[in-house]
């Protein structure tokens, strides 16, 4: 027998599945228009830098993911060199290049067997930095903590992202590229203030500036170049 409480957790699980479930689209059914393609090109030193794109039908936030079929690929390049870009997932396709210094020019570029190809999409890296060493000794949060990376001053966007097993991760805009941020007393909040602990606390410093994407491609595509940057502290109540 069928009572409301089973009808009502039925309906859930649909839901629940139906948000968590990731679907997926052969290329060769959607126009070159219908694609959004977000692409990341990501330098964690001045000899590495990985490029992301994932596309999608619908929209940047859309949980529909393009997987490219028959003639269609995706290819980058940089420094002179272009490589055809592999699937990390559906939907996802990766590069990796052995350069990661200022400047350096990343395209991308989708060409279609049965529609008009998207090879406008390109920036240039901002220029890698390093971040001081934090302290060895942990930190309460109940004390500033002065982070601190070189060189600075370039006015790309900065942002510091904080994450550990005891505190809620936080993620900061810094705004401009100063040089240093102050993670003032207070600011790293404790998972649980009744049995507050020590856990190690993972700094990541993100330097990222914009690119441009093809216009033919769906308006929410995007292109963003950053250099990335970790490092840890260990944080006491």
């Amino acid at each position: 027998m069928i009572t409301k409480t089973t009808t009502a957790m039925l309906a859930l699980a649909a839901l629940g599945l139906s948000a968590g479930c990731k679907e997926t689209l052969d290329s060769n059914t959607i126009r070159t228009q219908g694609i959004s393609a977000t692409i990341e090109a990501t330098a964690v030193s001045e000899s590495s830098t990985s490029v992301k794109a994932t596309l999608k039908a619908g929209g940047d936030e859309s949980n529909t993911y393009i997987v490219l079929s028959g003639g269609d690929r995706i290819s980058a390049a940089a420094d002179g060199k272009e490589v055809d870009m592999l699937a990390e997932e559906s939907g996802v396709y990766v590069a990796q290049f052995q350069t990661g210094a200022e400047d350096t020019e990343f395209s991308v570029q989708l060409d279609r067997e049965d529609d008009d190809d998207a090879p406008g999409n390109s920036g240039t890296l901002p220029a890698p930095f390093e971040i001081e060493a934090l302290p060895t000794e942990p930190i309460s949060r109940t004390e500033d903590l002065t982070i601190t990376w070189e060189p600075s001053g370039t006015g790309d966007d900065m942002e510091i992202e904080v994450r550990g097993d005891c505190i809620f991760s936080k993620t900061i805009d810094v705004g401009g590229d100063p040089g240093t941020y102050t993670l003032k007393a207070g600011t790293l909040e404790e998972t649980s203030s009744q049995e507050p602990e020590t856990c190690d606390v993972e700094v990541t410093i993100s330097r990222t500036r914009g690119g441009k994407t093809d216009p033919i491609l769906d308006s929410e595509s995007s292109f963003q170049l950053s250099q990335v940057r970790q490092d840890t502290f260990a944080s006491a109540p």
